[in-house]
């Protein structure tokens, strides 16, 4: 309805008559297009013969021998499948954030519940739309996606590598190796989250080349030791593989221990290196009443008026030198508009930037796009699996910003790019 309403009106507009006209005689022929498409095909047609997947055939030969790893089938209308789909639909975004306000200990002002039920109607019209919308042509990404994955894992582990020569340790042994961590090899070595995600959905992968690829995605979230990253890739790659049927209960309930060991145990982890005296349980139990806090905070303070037009938003741009303007990162600045100190990260869920960047108008908005592409991406990757890993990078990334917000330079530019994959994939049926 939205979407084919926009994607035909452009198509009908002065300037994308102007495009179509122009792409085949301009782009095609230009020296960056076929530059790019050089790259696609020669990475493309090596990927069967790449050490990695010839490495990984090798190891699974073995054990395709002794057991038949056919796609795996839960049984239709169990608990267990019932469940799984919740979790791992659009519906876990409005769920997930009252979830995370029910657990949490705050007892908050009238308008902060107002606000709470006016996100969640928001998110539920948002997935609506995406259900609403008419039946299109998919077409299908599985080349771009692979290639898009492929090159943004490699360029992840080659930073990743160099973050640890350089810093000299493994920075989830040792918190002082930790702030020796180069904040641009950071963002780099992140992108192995998308980028297993992006080839696990579009890669002609057996169950055992699957799981071990997915293991070997991994090391670099968990050996830097950055929480949002681990979860992320836990909850990208479960989603991916839970939908492609390579999976069962078991590497489900590993997934899910992993992700509760990556909750609580990089916190024990810290809590033990910093010589800090506390119980890491209780200490991430009472995340979310904190985060709810700072969000109940903005409330009282500034009720639903925008209050920093953007500047919140922009930080996680500036705070990289990359613009003008400020120098501390949005969590720092939410501290500043909320506890009055710039020297503490704050998070205040996923609305709290917007609400202070944009008012309620920012938070329905944010809410109702969020919920628009994540339902999106869902229904329309059922046809076709290489979009699976779009939706997967949009599911993870918002469910973990239900407590840190979407406030990263990086979760903008895979959140922007998983989302021009699913807008560009679709056609309006004539």
């Amino acid at each position: 309805m939205i979407l084919s309403i926009l994607i035909r009106s452009f198509k009908s507009s002065l300037i994308g008559r102007k495009l179509i006209r122009l792409r085949p005689s301009i782009i095609k022929g230009s020296l960056t297009y076929r530059a790019l498409i050089l790259i696609y095909k020669t990475l493309s047609d090596s990927y069967d013969r790449s050490f990695i997947v010839r490495l990984l055939r090798k190891l699974c030969y073995p054990i395709e021998n002794k057991v038949t790893l056919q796609k795996f089938q839960f049984k239709e209308g169990s608990l267990l499948k019932r469940a799984l789909d919740i979790f791992l639909s659009p519906f876990i975004l409005p769920i997930g954030f009252l979830f995370f306000f029910m657990v949490s200990l705050v007892r908050v002002c009238e308008g902060t519940v107002l606000l709470l039920l006016l996100t969640v109607i928001s998110m539920l019209l948002g997935i609506a739309l995406a259900r609403a919308e008419e039946e299109m042509e998919v077409i299908d990404p599985r080349g771009f996606v692979l290639f898009l994955g492929a090159s943004m894992f490699l360029i992840g582990y080659a930073a990743f590598i160099v973050q640890i020569a350089n810093a000299g340790g493994i920075p989830l042994l040792d918190e002082q190796v930790r702030r020796k961590l180069s904040a641009e090899l950071n963002y780099l070595s992140w992108t192995t989250v998308p980028g297993a995600a992006f080839i696990l959905s579009s890669s002609k992968v057996r169950r055992c080349e699957a799981i071990i690829f997915s293991i070997i995605g991994f090391i670099p979230s968990f050996l830097l030791a950055f929480r949002t990253e681990m979860i992320a890739y836990i909850l990208a790659i479960l989603t991916v593989l839970y939908n492609r049927k390579l999976i069962g209960l078991g590497f489900i309930t590993t997934a899910f221990m992993m992700l509760i060991i990556s909750f609580i145990g990089v916190g024990a982890f810290r809590s033990i290196a910093t010589g800090l005296v506390q119980n890491p349980i209780i200490s991430v139990l009472y995340r979310p009443t904190i985060t709810v806090a700072a969000l109940d905070t903005i409330v009282r303070l500034y009720g639903f008026r925008p209050v920093t037009n953007g500047y919140i938003h922009l930080a996680a741009i500036s705070s990289l030198g990359l613009i003008s303007g400020s120098r501390y990162g949005p969590r720092n600045l939410i501290g500043r508009y909320t506890l009055g100190r710039t020297d503490v990260s704050t998070t205040a869920t996923l609305i709290g930037g917007p609400l202070l960047d944009w008012g309620i108008l920012g938070v329905l908005a944010s809410s109702l796009i969020y919920s628009y592409m994540l339902a999106l991406s869902h229904r329309f990757s059922r046809g076709r699996e290489a979009l699976l890993g779009p939706y997967a990078v949009l599911y993870s990334y918002l469910v973990v910003g239900i407590e840190t917000g979407v406030l990263d330079l990086n979760v903008y530019i895979y959140l922007l790019i998983s989302i021009l994959i699913v807008i560009f994939s679709l056609r309006p049926k004539r």
